[in-house]
C-alpha cells in the first residue's frame, strides 16, 4: 500500500517538495518500492528497529526535513492531488502556522461508514485531527518540540501535538477541501499482517479517473451520516485518564494483528472503569432517543 501513498504525493500539482519515507524497522520490501520510482525527490530512511508508533519516524522525518513547511501521510492514506496546493496557499494566505484540509475516514468494504473530520476550528478546544490531513511550519518545532512518544500519553500524540501548538498561541487555519483519504487500520483487524491494498489501489484508479470522484465520495458520506454509519473523534483530553499511558495504542497494535509490547498491569478498579466505558455511547443514544420521543408527543 506503500506505492499508492508515494503515487498520491507524486500526482500532486504542486511539485516543488521533498518526500521522506521513514521505515519503522522495515523488513518489507518497502526500501524496494521506493527506489522502483527513480524519483530524486524520495529519500528512503530505515529506523534499526520498530518504535511501535509513528512519533518516533516523524522526528526522524522533522530532522532530516529542509522544506519551509511540514505534511504528513501515512503509508495507508492517499491525498488528492490539490492537497498541498490547497494547503500552502492557506497558510500563506492567512500567514499561519498551521493548516489542514478534511480529510474522509472510510470504512471496511461492505460497512458503508465514513466520517468527515478537520472542518472545524480548533479554537477553545482540542480535537482529534488525523496528521494526513495536517500541514505546518518546520518551525513550530523549535516553539513547541517534537512529537512525543505514546508510552509518555494518555492520549494520541497527535492531538498531544497539536494541542501544544493550540497552548503556545499558534494560528490555525481550515482549507475546507476533501483532499486527504484515510482507511484506519484500527477499523481493520490484522491489517497489518495481512497487508491487503485493494482499497488503496481501487481509490487511486478513480481518483486518476473519475472526473466525479469528489462529487460521488460527497454523496457515499451523506448517506453514512443519514443512516448513522459515522464514527465520530472523541476529544481525547477529555477521556477519564483510567489506563497507563500508551495502554490504547497497544491494544490497537494487537487489533491490526502485530505485537503489543508488556505494560503495567491493570487494577482492578482500572478494568471496571474500563468495562464501563464503553456503556456510555449507548446510554447516550437512549437518553436522546427518550428526549425525541417526549418532542414528538
Amino acid at each position: 500500500m506503500l506505492r499508492y501513498a508515494i503515487q498520491s504525493v507524486l500526482w500532486q500539482t504542486l511539485q516543488d517538495f521533498e518526500m521522506l519515507i521513514i521505515g519503522d524497522g522495515c523488513t518489507d520490501d518497502s526500501a524496494e518500492v521506493v527506489a522502483s520510482f527513480h524519483d530524486p525527490r524520495l529519500r528512503w530512511h530505515n529506523l534499526p528497529e520498530n518504535s511501535g508508533h509513528q512519533s518516533v519516524p516523524n522526528n526522524t522525518g522533522l530532522a532530516m526535513a529542509r522544506g519551509k513547511y511540514v505534511a504528513y501521510l501515512g503509508h495507508d492514506d492517499l491525498w488528492y492531488p490539490t492537497h498541498l496546493a490547497n494547503l500552502v496557499n492557506e497558510l500563506e494566505k492567512a500567514n499561519a502556522d498551521v493548516a489542514n484540509s478534511v480529510c474522509l475516514m472510510i470504512g471496511p468494504p461492505g460497512s458503508g461508514v465514513r466520517c468527515l473530520t478537520g472542518g472545524t476550528s480548533r479554537t477553545g478546544t482540542s480535537k482529534w485531527t488525523p496528521p494526513s490531513c495536517v500541514m505546518h511550519k518546520r518551525s513550530l518545532v523549535s516553539e513547541i518540540g517534537y512529537w512525543k512518544k505514546y508510552t509518555e500519553l494518555h492520549i494520541d500524540a497527535e492531538e498531544d501535538f497539536l494541542y501544544r501548538a493550540e497552548l503556545n498561541g499558534s494560528s490555525f487555519v481550515i482549507a475546507k477541501n476533501i483532499t486527504a483519504f484515510k482507511f484506519p487500520s484500527v477499523w481493520r483487524r490484522d491489517s497489518y499482517r495481512e497487508r491487503r491494498c485493494d482499497e488503496q489501489a481501487e481509490y487511486a484508479r478513480r481518483i486518476q479517473r473519475e472526473p466525479d470522484f469528489l462529487e460521488r465520495e460527497i454523496i457515499d458520506a451523506a448517506v453514512a451520516y443519514e443512516q448513522r454509519k459515522t464514527w465520530v473523534p472523541s476529544h481525547g483530553l477529555n477521556r477519564t485518564r483510567f489506563t497507563p499511558p500508551g495502554w490504547v495504542i497497544e491494544q490497537r497494535r494487537r487489533f491490526r494483528g502485530m505485537d503489543a509490547r508488556s505494560l503495567p498491569s491493570l487494577t482492578v478498579v482500572q478494568r471496571i472503569l474500563l468495562f464501563l466505558n464503553p456503556l456510555t455511547f449507548p446510554l447516550r443514544k437512549i437518553r436522546h432517543a427518550v428526549i425525541e420521543l417526549f418532542r414528538g408527543r
